[in-house]
């Protein structure tokens, strides 16, 4: 398992917006504070909107601001949003193996992504921003 690049941004821009939950924060001072090209900040936050995680509003005092409170994020809800997968081996993916019946590993791949998972929804935005 790998977590993408834009899996990775993702979670800090989430923990950026944390940090500020009372404002909205503009694109410009994310890209700035998380070294992100605005394009590429535009493009996450897109898909994080499509999936509540964050509101938008335009104006001068407009920029995004998340949708809860920090505590109720977890880290695999934010990989997930963004299309970061955490399943280990493709075919627990597809769960379409044609060496399902035989496979004497599956079972492993299984349960290692289901320890990660359950690791990753314990792991809040408010545990990210602790200091």
């Amino acid at each position: 398992m790998q977590i993408s690049t834009k899996g990775r941004h993702a979670v800090r821009i989430m923990a950026d917006l944390a940090r500020n939950c009372d404002n909205f924060v503009s694109i410009n001072e994310i890209a700035s504070r998380q070294g992100i090209t605005i394009k590429y900040l535009e493009k996450i936050m897109a898909m994080l909107n499509k999936n509540d995680l964050v509101v938008s509003m335009r104006g001068s005092n407009g920029g995004y601001k998340l949708t809860k409170p920090a505590k109720d994020y977890s880290v695999l809800e934010i990989l997930e949003a963004v299309g970061d997968g955490t399943k280990i081996a493709t075919c627990t993916i597809h769960g379409n193996c044609t060496r399902q019946d035989k496979c004497d590993t599956m079972k492993v791949w299984f349960k290692l992504s289901t320890l990660i998972n359950d690791y990753l929804k314990t792991i809040t935005l408010e545990d990210l921003i602790k200091t």
